[in-house]
């Protein structure tokens, strides 16, 4: 370790929340008998927010197959430095990151508080991790960060590896080059970054798009290699428990056609097996046997997807576990092929020429083969000999929300209007919608429903009766239906005469993402392809003058939405609005155009009109507009005035 210098800067001119960081230094070393990760940092208090992160160190290690050194805990002060580091003032805590989401992974934090740090103290900490989980053969894998969110004056990164070993070196956000030089017989690749510019990433962007400058380094393999070293470990043994072999048996003999073997087969593992994991030691890479998953009756996804393998063999399919990406699964086409580039498992099932891909640890899933929601992660690669990166098919859009309102007003005014609304999920939204009731409750979420909506219109409701549920589960379509009085129907707008009736925004802000003011300079993520829609059936008790309309607007990446008000009668109006969402990502180069877009869009994303009263009755609308209702619609911006719906919207 080269001694610090400050030199004759400022490091509060360099400080964010009350710490400077000098230097953030790390050291891959893959020369030795076993690897070894070194890092260094040195920071600076510059004000009292950052002696809480100047004054500790966390380093979070597998005991299992990793050893931690502590090479120093220094502190400068004045000219002088103390060296904090002892032993007996480390704790060590098992501190389970992912306690919530039941995965135990039986990593260990050491935890040191440094003792008397002050402002304006330097504070000197490196370690390193000797060792990798043996399940990886020792193959290399590495992602680092150049540039950061804070700023930093220096950061440097290290690459210590045999001269003869083939690499694959990918960058992002301009980083550069290292500079290459010889140790003896060791090659050493260091990048160096000094005074770079703080990155904030832009909400809202794909979870794989990087732009700050990092590096992703790995051993240059190919996909076929990558899957060649967990291949063994996700072969299913040929018997299978007694139970287990007696629920696939009685699957064989009720259903004979392939596609309902593999819906079933699914099913009974998604409705056995609850998500648990325990990936201590080489578990996070291993699953453990069919029959301890079944006798336990839990797993993760790596368990899961095992035990789903052999049941859909012993149904005669042919099946086989698969690793995806959950995160950056549309990246990997471009990523170098390498062990770490998972970090979930699903079951690939063909039937004839076609791929159908599972996810055991989703919830149960409703519809046929034709109409189950299959797992999209983008690119799967296949735990068989000589396989390659495969692509997953994507989403086709279908109206996974359509919505039908329909009011009826009272003559009087001092009534509520009834509102009839009828709700139908399909596809994914339907199997979510399945899993809240089950989790909720009918009762939990009929009470949902009623306050979610009723912030939405700002008026209190009374359930006319208990909504309806009508189920489909081989299309995978659930409808709800809710009955509601509506106290306060209308309401009144500062400096305009009369009441005025104004549509809740259940489609299109809700639907399409905000942008923001600010020019982008990265992608959008737009969600899973999907449509949206609402018909709006508007009956009054009078005649209306009426005015018919239709828009559309279409914008980037195939995005539209359409408005419509149509009268069928004088007295019955019949407004449709939907969107179409064809696309997951709106590249960067677009941004401006979805901008533009959306303000058009959102001008569309409801129906308001005026109604006057006389002698508190509506009256009937005239010809000749002169009356005292007066029939207006307008493209407002409604969606500041309404809250979200309990999950009606993609």
């Amino acid at each position: 370790m080269s001694p610090f210098v400050q030199g004759g800067r400022d490091p509060r001119a360099l400080s964010a929340r009350g710490v400077c960081h000098w230097l953030s230094y790390a050291q891959s070393d893959q020369t030795g008998p076993q690897p070894v990760h070194t890092h260094r940092s040195v920071v600076q208090v510059t004000g009292s927010d950052g002696l809480q992160t100047a004054a500790r160190i966390d380093v979070v290690f597998d005991p299992h197959h990793e050893r931690l050194v502590v090479h120093a805990v220094r502190v400068h002060r004045d000219g002088n430095i103390r060296d904090a580091c002892a032993p007996e003032a480390f704790q060590l805590i098992q501190r389970e990151l992912n306690l919530e989401r039941a995965v135990y992974d039986g990593r260990m934090t050491a935890h040191m508080a440094i003792p008397d740090v002050r402002e304006g103290d330097v504070v000197e900490t490196a370690y390193s991790i000797v060792g990798a989980n043996p399940v990886l053969r020792g193959l290399f894998s590495w992602w680092f960060v150049l540039q950061w969110s804070d700023p930093v004056v220096e950061t440097r990164c290290t690459l210590r590896v045999a001269p003869d070993r083939p690499l694959t070196i990918r960058k992002f956000g301009g980083a550069k080059d290292p500079v290459e030089t010889r140790d003896g017989d060791v090659r050493v690749l260091d990048w160096r970054a000094v005074d770079l510019p703080p990155y904030v990433p832009e909400p809202r962007s794909p979870p794989s798009y990087v732009g700050y400058a990092s590096i992703q380094v790995a051993d240059r393999l190919t996909w076929g290699q990558v899957a060649d070293v967990f291949h063994d470990l996700y072969q299913p043994a040929a018997e299978m428990p007694a139970d287990l072999a007696e629920a696939v048996a009685r699957i064989s003999a009720s259903h004979a056609d392939p596609a309902v073997r593999a819906v079933q087969g699914l099913r009974l593992v998604q409705d056995s097996l609850r998500y648990h994991s325990v990936s201590v030691g080489d578990g996070g890479y291993r699953p453990r046997p069919v029959e301890t998953i079944w006798r336990a009756r839990y797993g993760d996804c790596k368990d899961a997807s095992l035990t789903l393998t052999a049941v859909l063999r012993a149904l005669g399919l042919q099946a086989d576990c698969a690793l995806v990406n959950t995160v950056i699964g549309d990246d990997l086409l471009h990523a170098p092929p390498n062990v770490t580039a998972f970090d979930h498992c699903i079951v690939r099932v063909r039937i004839g020429d076609r791929a159908f891909w599972l996810d055991p640890t989703s919830s149960p899933q409703a519809g046929d083969l034709a109409h189950l929601t299959q797992a999209d992660f983008h690119h799967a690669l296949p735990l068989v000999r000589g396989a390659g990166l495969e692509a997953m098919p994507r989403p086709r859009m279908e109206t996974v929300c359509e919505t039908e309102e329909v009011w009826t007003f009272a003559r009087r005014e001092t009534l509520p209007a009834d509102l009839v609304l009828t709700t139908t999920y399909r596809g994914w939204r339907a199997d979510g919608m399945r899993r809240w009731i089950a989790n909720e409750g009918e009762e939990g979420v009929r009470r949902k429903l009623r306050e979610g909506l009723e912030g939405e219109l700002r008026s209190p409701l009374r359930e006319l009766s208990p909504f309806e549920r009508r189920d489909d589960p081989r299309a995978n379509v659930l409808t709800l239906t809710e009955r509601y009085e509506v106290e306060r129907p209308y309401a009144r707008q500062e400096g305009a005469p009369g009441l005025f009736f104004q549509s809740r925004d259940d489609v299109v802000g809700p639907t399409l993402p905000p942008i923001g003011p600010d020019r982008r300079r990265e992608p959008l993520a737009l969600g899973t392809p999907r449509r949206v829609e609402t018909v709006r059936v508007l009956n009054f008790p009078v005649p209306m003058k009426s005015v018919a309309w239709r828009k559309t607007v279409e914008g980037p990446a195939g995005l539209r939405v359409q408005s419509s008000l149509a009268w069928p009668t004088r007295t019955q109006g019949r407004h449709v609005l939907s969107v179409e969402a064809p696309e997951s990502v709106l590249p960067a180069t677009r941004t401006e155009d979805y901008r533009d877009f959306e303000t058009r869009a959102m001008g569309l994303n409801g129906v308001s009109f005026a109604v006057h009263f006389r002698n508190g009755k509506m009256v009937k609308s005239s010809r000749n507009g002169t009356a005292n209702l007066n029939w207006f619609v307008w493209f407002a911006i409604v969606g500041g005035l309404a809250l979200l719906r309990w999950l009606t919207t993609g």
